[in-house]
């Protein structure tokens, strides 16, 4: 009788440990980041190539880089599901034959569905990938007339670092609208 009472007791106990540790378990990052080199600087400075052949020369090209804000929800410790949410801008002025012909401010504003995957993780230490898609919807102003367009958006970053648990910084290098460089915190709960 004695030893029903012990394995029934260990029993009870073992399902108790793995239901607080499955409780513990924090489903819901936030999250929020500065990115260098988002994929529209690279789409203008292309354009700034092609007009240069009309004479046109761009002057004092400032980028803010790309400020994303983003949610992940963790299907289990290894994949998670989520959205981001990035703002950048950029602003130039225009010079033909040495001369200012305006000057053009650039406002970026992208939303996209995002997957994470971790491949190794302990208490400490998670190493990632994540994808996203989405779109880009982009304010052009250029000595008073506006131009707004919307265009494809993507996020691939092969490998990404986190230290830390219900709080954490992260890096991610990467190509694409968040930035080919981003570094942040994170906040788990």
């Amino acid at each position: 009788m004695m030893k029903k009472i012990l394995l029934f007791v260990a029993i009870v106990s073992s399902f108790a440990t793995i239901t607080n540790a499955q409780n513990d378990f924090k489903r819901h990052e936030l999250s929020v980041s500065y990115g260098y080199e988002p994929a529209s600087n690279w789409v203008d400075s292309f354009s700034d190539a092609l007009v240069m052949g009309f004479g046109l020369k761009s002057k004092n090209d400032k980028c803010f880089g790309v400020i994303n804000f983003a949610y992940n929800y963790r299907l289990s410790k290894t994949w998670g599901l989520g959205g981001v949410f990035s703002y950048s801008s950029r602003k130039k002025d225009w010079e033909m034959d040495g001369k200012n012909v305006g000057t053009e401010k650039y406002n970026y504003v992208t939303v996209m569905p995002r997957v994470k995957a971790a491949w190794l993780h302990n208490d400490l230490i998670t190493l990632y990938s994540a994808a996203a898609i989405g779109v880009t919807v982009y304010n052009d102003k250029y000595n008073g007339a506006t131009e707004s367009k919307a265009c494809f958006a993507w996020q691939f970053s092969p490998i990404g670092i986190e230290v830390g648990d219900c709080i954490a910084g992260y890096a991610e290098l990467g190509v694409g609208q968040m930035g080919v460089v981003q570094a942040g915190v994170r906040f788990r709960f």
